[in-house]
């Protein structure tokens, strides 16, 4: 077991793992010299047969994933292994306050693998991108207003009592625990803050590239088809941006379930977030 360097991409490349297109290939060198990433090998004598690594985000948080196995090397406990390994890892250094990792509701393996490490479910989120806002719905109101300072941003991110969601959705696929030590300035004033007239209700979008652009909308509440100009104020943000970018929502199941026609969304399946604080 080690950690793997640009001069390892051929061994990646080499590995049978099935999935067509791997952008882990695309990003591998930004990775592996990335400070807040690292990718890490399994070896079988001479042989590659399993990678993970992690991701470290503001505030110690750590996410484990990119887990790939040799099809030729499978059902032998490689997966476990190199992840309990990093998580080890991970837990030995003192600015880590959280470990968790994050993968579809259907993909029973990784599951299993991701509980054998002792990391329990946290929420269940459907992460859906809008792909026709002509039929989506909701109610049609004034575009909510927008926040400006950062000492407003600071005040409705505290105001937050329920949180439907479970977490804060940091970025796309990647949702974490919501303390203000994740939110660092930078990333508030990165964000788009919108208060509804009413006053009870926000939003933040921020744009987010994950292969294409999306201006992720993170929404603390199950009644975006109720809120009057709710999605008015989604789609001016959209189409005010220079370049083709499509809305993301994070729904928890009952704000999906609440979904008038899911035509208006590219469904896929659902995101299980498991972790454990460390520190």
């Amino acid at each position: 077991m080690r950690k793997l360097t640009v001069d390892d991409i051929a061994l990646v490349q080499q590995m049978e793992t099935n999935i067509i297109d791997d952008y882990i290939l695309r990003i591998f060198p930004e990775l592996v010299q990335s400070h807040s990433n690292a990718v890490y090998g399994l070896f079988n004598q001479t042989n590659l047969v399993a990678i993970g690594g992690y991701t470290i985000f503001p505030g110690g948080y750590a996410m484990l994933g990119r887990l790939r196995s040799d099809q030729r090397y499978r059902l032998k406990g490689y997966g476990t292994e190199i992840l309990s390994y990093i998580k080890k890892e991970l837990e030995r250094d003192p600015s880590i306050n959280w470990i968790g990792a994050n993968t579809n509701d259907a993909n029973i393996a990784a599951r299993r693998v991701i509980e054998n490490l002792g990391l329990t479910k946290v929420t269940k989120l459907h992460s859906l991108p809008v792909t026709n806002k002509n039929i989506i719905g909701g109610r049609t109101g004034q575009v909510w207003k927008r926040i400006e300072t950062l000492a407003e941003k600071k005040e409705l991110i505290g105001s937050i009592e329920a949180n439907a969601l479970g977490v804060y959705p940091f970025e796309c696929y990647y949702p974490f625990p919501l303390t203000m030590e994740l939110l660092t300035d930078e990333h508030l004033n990165q964000s788009h803050f919108f208060r509804n007239s009413s006053n009870d209700r926000f939003m933040v979008i921020k744009n987010d590239q994950k292969h294409e652009w999306f201006a992720q909308v993170k929404y603390f509440w199950n009644d975006h088809f109720e809120q009057p100009g709710f999605w008015n104020t989604v789609f001016a943000y959209t189409e005010q941006e220079p370049e083709a970018i499509k809305a993301w929502i994070d729904f928890s199941q009952q704000g999906f379930d609440n979904i008038p026609t899911t035509d208006a969304f590219e469904i896929t399946d659902a995101w299980i977030l498991y972790g454990k604080w460390v520190n």
